[in-house]
């Protein structure tokens, strides 16, 4: 019963979200002030498709980590708890994926 009510509450009714009523902190992609926000041969879906054969992998979060190295100037590694005490901001975008649907108006 959770898992319908989720996804009932991720579910896009409607048009799509447009930026002009979001708060003054989010970041705004300018993709979404465009008339037609729709590119050709896309379809809109208004739930997030799940295209994973094998499902979510189990993690622990204590041992988790994000490796940073390759090309950059200073290799390093987060832990998810470091990762979480990062900054965050709120984007305000549309997604537009290669398998050719579109999901409009993402906070």
């Amino acid at each position: 019963m959770a898992e319908a009510s989720e996804r009932e509450a991720k579910y896009q009714q409607g048009e799509p979200l447009r930026p002009d009523s979001l708060a003054p902190d989010v970041i705004i992609s300018p993709n979404t002030r465009l008339p037609d926000r729709l590119p050709p041969g896309q379809s809109r879906t208004r739930v997030w498709p799940v295209l994973d054969a094998f499902g979510a992998p189990a993690i622990d979060p204590g041992t988790w980590s994000l490796e940073v190295d390759g090309l950059v100037s200073s290799a390093g590694s987060l832990s998810l708890e470091h990762l979480n005490q990062l900054p965050q901001v709120k984007v305000f975008s549309d997604f537009h994926c290669v398998t050719r649907w579109s999901r409009l108006g993402n906070l």
